[in-house]
């Protein structure tokens, strides 16, 4: 049942966005809201391997709980990125880059940026990153086949960890130049990528915590392990101020220098019609789940936790959001009360459930926990 009802919301989703780019007029913020789903679903679903990484570098025994599980989002979502990635860049170049017409941009077109460059260092860079995440996977299914793992094994997937994570900095670094930065006309910010990237292992974490509530089985009456709990808990923590850094480096940087050319695009997206959508991402992916996380009674809560994480999810993709609109709109129409809005979130996100359940149904010996 469960199912059917996510495959309906994804057809809405994509019959909203069709009625909505098939319309008469102009079609640019329809496609600018595609871009922001894409770049916000791309991003938590690539941290979920990223994740499973970093607690394999890191000898977290606790982390084990999640890290299958996040391998198995990030590869599962794949063909869906995919095929979004080749939508955006057939149909969708014309609206959403300045660059891709020329004939109507008065100004100089750097050479970085071009249709094949845009398409090419976006397919290399990410086909390396899910290269290197199935390596990562599979090599993890061999040491759990083991009953006592051979060393060469361990090292290779301790070699693979270092890697993964590598390439989804490489990957997330051009996602963020050309849906970031690329679609404003002579702005640059050397802080943007690693701002970008911080972002997606900040809501990519939530979202694994999330899912592991619905796909990791539990026994009648079983709670998840209040260490576990605990120990998401200070990674949250942790997560949060990094992102609270990045976004302080980003932003204190281009108001200390006061050049105008590069404080207007980050200033549109916090002042107008956009204050109010500023303000929320603030609050929910630094005041609320920073001064919540210090109290351990909530941080030992499931309950909580999944609350904490909803919210840093909604403040991501406001963010992704505020990164992106305002570049094709002034805000002044809520477009993300919109049907076709609320249809493209929604269907984005019963595609990431969708990609797991498949997954799931394909291999079913694959189980959503690690056995170590």
């Amino acid at each position: 049942m469960i199912f059917w009802i996510l495959l309906a919301v994804l057809f809405n989703g994509v019959i909203s966005f069709a009625c909505g780019v098939g319309a008469a007029g102009d079609t640019t913020v329809s496609w600018a809201l595609l871009a922001v789903n894409f770049v916000f679903y791309l991003g938590i679903t690539q941290t979920g391997i990223v994740f499973s990484a970093i607690m394999r570098l890191s000898k977290s025994e606790w982390g084990l709980y999640f890290s299958r599980l996040g391998e198995i989002l990030t590869l599962s979502f794949m063909p869906v990125a995919a095929i979004v990635y080749i939508i955006l860049y057939i149909f969708g170049t014309d609206h959403l880059f300045y660059w891709a017409n020329p004939e109507k941009f008065h100004g100089h077109i750097s050479p970085w940026v071009g249709r094949g460059l845009f398409f090419w260092r976006n397919v290399i860079s990410n086909v390396l990153f899910y290269i290197t995440s199935y390596l990562y996977f599979s090599s993890g299914r061999r040491e759990e086949k083991q009953a006592h793992p051979q060393e060469g094994l361990k090292k290779r997937r301790n070699i693979l960890a270092g890697a993964v994570c590598f390439f989804f900095v490489i990957a997330n670094t051009t996602i963020a130049w050309d849906f970031g930065m690329m679609i404003i006309p002579h702005w640059e910010s050397s802080i943007f990528p690693p701002y970008f990237w911080s972002g997606n292992i900040l809501s990519g974490t939530a979202f694994v915590f999330l899912m592991s509530l619905f796909f990791i089985p539990k026994g009648p009456g079983e709670r998840m392990d209040k260490e576990i709990l605990d120990s998401m808990g200070k990674v949250f923590m942790g997560l949060v101020l990094l992102w609270a850094y990045m976004f302080w480096s980003q932003h204190i940087v281009l108001w200390y220098a006061n050049v105008p050319q590069m404080m207007k695009p980050v200033f549109r997206q916090m002042s107008g019609y956009f204050a109010p959508a500023f303000i929320f991402m603030l609050l929910t992916l630094f005041i609320i789940p920073f001064f919540a996380l210090l109290f351990r009674r909530l941080k030992l809560s499931a309950n909580a936790m999944a609350v904490i994480a909803g919210l840093i999810l909604a403040g991501m993709w406001v963010s992704r959001y505020l990164m992106i609109i305002p570049v094709f709109s002034d805000g002044g129409e809520w477009i993300i009360m919109s049907w076709t809005g609320i249809s493209l979130i929604f269907g984005g996100l019963s595609s990431t459930i969708l990609s797991l359940i498949v997954f799931f149904r394909l291999f079913p010996e694959v189980k959503a926990a690690a056995s170590r």
